[in-house]
């Protein structure tokens, strides 16, 4: 144990230097980082006790409901944590410098596996930090708790975080240790199996409930389709249980859930020493031993075969890189397929049946909110893309293409991705809505824009902005550009969403007739669409063609 002190101590140490290096950050990004989170957190609070009062005074009481949805929501918290403890000890365990050289100290394997464990449980952990605590909160205040139910929420927190990145650790390690060939794509291809089940779970409950609409009749039965969550062997159900006692002042039964998560946790820490002992330094020396399928790749070159042939190969290598990295598409599939959630079940809540003004208001919500994931993901994955290449590029200034090239092929990586899962989701989402081919062409056309705009936006401030010496993107991210980034995407996506929405604001005042407000907004639109996408474009090729290595 004096090992893990030493590098506990190390961590510690690491992340004092990284709080006092804020101080010499821009204060702006700090100051929006921290208040965004802030009103986040105080939003789900808000909505768990709105919630819970609401269930309690007009479905007829709150426990049997709350029970229920409790043991899911846990239970899809305990995946999610399963997956990122898996995906984040894979990548610190066999695809880290840092590990490399521990590896080459005198130390154990089972303490530098409990020591990375313990560095993955810190990264995941904000999740339950941020989801639970105020969704917990909400409900104990809104069922009067004692004050003891704030410190049962903690307590239970602990040996749940622990238990889900054990397991999420061992799989890690099994996977890299006999597996390894396929280890990352098999962890990101399983994450969104998992996410593709939880979306046909959430048909088949939505079935219940558009069956009839009475509360008394569709409530029981979408219980009853969600009764798996509420099975014996989940620690989803036991933590459920605990606290709902803790929230009644039974501290024995709420005490006696706790020790059953806390010993089924201590017995997966247990299996991960001995799992670190016998596998880690088996699982990263066949990490490092495995080749690729190179099969694949070959026949991969051809699919952009009518493209001009520098710009298809590079947009080509881009493409591959991306798939090759399951810990970047899995987090867009999950953010995505949230919204791809939401949007299947729009006719749950009977917005098809609203006022025409309502389904326009609630359509162009959606393309909002589609456009501001957009801008983040940009943001977190495209805007580094030039940054990466790094200590590589030089390689890319000696190929026989004009350095502009390189630039665009990320442009129309990051265009053609972004709206082959935009565009679907705002078409669907207008089409269950039920609205009129007109206004489905015109959402089609601002998400386009709106792709456009913030393609151009993240590549060109890569460029204007680049990081040439790091190699993580989220570090890459988190500078000033990143931020001057994430900011002028957002702006963008307000103007554009306002542009999206003046035209129908117009007819409900009856300011205008016919369509051809629809065509003004449409045409400023697109001429706001091209400056922000081509000008950082511009200026981002003048510093690439300046540049020296």
């Amino acid at each position: 144990m004096g090992t893990l002190a030493l590098l506990g101590r190390l961590r510690w140490q690491m992340i004092v230097n990284g709080t006092r290096g804020l101080r010499r950050d821009s204060m702006l990004k700090a100051a929006v980082v921290a208040g965004a989170g802030l009103a986040f957190w105080v939003g789900v609070f808000a909505a768990s006790f709105t919630g819970f009062r609401f269930m309690d005074q007009f479905l007829g009481g709150t426990e049997p409901l709350a029970e229920t949805l409790l043991s899911l929501f846990f239970l899809l918290l305990g995946v999610m944590l399963f997956f990122s403890n898996a995906i984040i000890s894979f990548g610190s365990l066999f695809r880290s410098e840092e590990t490399d050289l521990l590896l080459a100290w005198p130390i154990e394997a089972e303490n530098l596996f409990m020591y990375k464990l313990l560095e993955s449980i810190t990264f995941s952990s904000w999740a339950f930090l941020v989801l639970g605590l105020p969704l917990m909160l909400g409900y104990g205040m809104s069922v009067g708790a004692p004050w003891h139910y704030t410190l049962a929420v903690l307590a239970y927190f602990a040996p749940f975080v622990v238990l889900a990145a054990s397991v999420g650790g061992m799989v890690a390690l099994a996977v890299a240790a006999y597996l390894p060939n396929r280890a990352k794509r098999l962890l990101g291809t399983s994450a969104v199996a998992c996410l593709a089940a939880a979306l046909g779970v959430a048909v088949w409950v939505q079935g219940a409930v558009q069956s009839t609409g009475v509360a008394e009749v569709w409530l029981p039965r979408a219980l009853g389709r969600m009764s798996f969550a509420r099975n014996l062997f989940l620690p989803s159900y036991w933590m459920t249980r605990g606290l709902l006692q803790a929230a009644r002042g039974n501290l024995a039964e709420a005490g006696y859930y706790w020790l059953v998560l806390a010993s089924h946790a201590s017995l997966g820490v247990l299996l991960c020493w001995e799992l670190g002992k016998r596998l880690l330094r088996v699982g990263w020396s066949r990490s490092r031993s495995k080749s690729g399928d190179r099969r694949r790749v070959r026949r991969g070159q051809w699919a952009l075969a009518r493209w001009a042939p520098p710009l298809r190969l590079l947009v080509g290598k881009d493409a591959r890189l991306f798939v090759r990295d399951p810990v970047q598409w899995s987090q867009c599939a999950i953010l995505f397929g949230l919204m791809g959630f939401y949007v299947v079940n729009l006719r749950t809540f009977s917005y098809h049946l609203s006022l025409p003004m309502w389904r326009h208001v609630t359509a162009l919500l959606n393309v909002a909110a589609t456009s501001l994931v957009l801008a983040t993901v940009t943001t977190r994955f495209v805007f580094p893309m030039l940054s990466l290449e790094g200590r590589r590029f030089w390689f890319l200034g000696l190929a026989p293409v004009p350095r502009w090239s390189v630039l665009w092929s990320k442009f129309a990586f990051s265009f053609v991705g972004a709206l082959g899962v935009t565009l679907p989701l705002v078409v669907v989402s207008d089409h269950m809505l039920l609205l009129p081919a007109g206004t489905i062409w015109h959402h089609a056309l601002a998400i386009t824009l709106v792709c456009f705009g913030v393609s151009g936006l993240s590549v060109g401030l890569g460029a204007l902005f680049p990081n040439w010496r790091e190699q993580n993107p989220s570090k890459i991210v988190s500078g000033f550009g990143g931020t001057l980034n994430l900011l002028l995407s957002v702006a963008f996506v307000v103007v554009m969403a306002g542009l999206t929405a003046l035209p129908y604001a117009v007819r409900a005042m009856r300011l205008g007739e016919g369509g051809a407000e629809v065509l003004y907004a449409s045409l400023v639109s697109a001429l706001v669409a091209a400056a922000t996408g081509l000008v950082p474009m511009h200026f981002g090729q003048r510093a690439l063609q300046r540049l020296e290595f």
